[in-house]
Parts: structure tokens; sequence; C-alpha cells
């Protein structure tokens, strides 16, 4: 099971870098925002990409010695939707349709609990 949702997130990570990284305009579209922070998103998507996708796919791979790895991953998946929270709670984004917005703030504060639960309660799994 443990495995299994590894790779879910790194699926996710890949989809999700991918859009912010490769096309951003998507994004822009969906939530019908306004195209300023292009630049932004792409190095937003370079991050999920190289930390969440790479990081998640070595562990998914090779889980044993990860720990370290993982708890990297949880720490900075956890820096980023709080930041995504404060910018919500602020109304920071210029997002029309915020569904979107939220959708993706809901799918990183589940996958932020997730990754702390492993981190704190399977931790022999990754040593």
């Amino acid at each position: 099971m443990i495995k299994l949702s590894i790779l879910a997130i790194f699926l996710l990570s890949f989809i999700y870098g991918a859009v912010f990284l490769f096309n951003p305009n998507l994004f822009i579209y969906l939530s019908d925002a306004e195209a300023t922070n292009i630049a932004w998103l792409r190095n937003i998507g370079a991050s999920i990409i190289g930390l969440l996708f790479f990081g998640c796919w070595s562990i998914y791979y090779k889980p044993h010695g990860k720990l370290s790895l993982l708890k990297i991953i949880t720490i900075t998946s956890v820096i980023q939707t709080l930041s995504l929270i404060f910018s919500r709670i602020y109304n920071e984004f210029s997002a029309q349709n915020m569904m979107v917005v939220d959708l993706t703030i809901f799918l990183a504060i589940f996958t932020c609990f997730y990754l702390t639960w492993l981190v704190v309660y399977k931790t022999h799994y990754f040593k």
C-alpha cells in the first residue's frame, strides 16, 4: 500500500509539475487568472518536478535508506502548502476560478498529512 501511494504522489507531482513548468497557460486558463506570474509558475513546476517527482520516484524504486529524503520532501511539501494556504487566506491569487486553486490546496494538504504520517509512523519501511 505504501509503495502504491508513493507511486500516486509521484505521478500527481509529475502532472502538476509538468503543467506548471511546460504549460503554465493551462493553469492560468483553468483558474481564469492573470498571466503576469507565468515565470513563478514555471519555477514552482521545476521545484515540483525536481523534488517531489524525482524524489518520490527514487523512493518508489528503492525505499530502503531513503528516510532522510522523505523527510526533506515532507518538510518542503509542508512549507509549500502553508504558503498556498497563507496566500489563499490573504487573497493573493489573481484567479477568478478559485475552485481550481482550492483543489490544488486540498491535494497539497492531503499529501502533506500523508507524507507526515509516513515519516512519523512508517519509518521502518524507509530505513
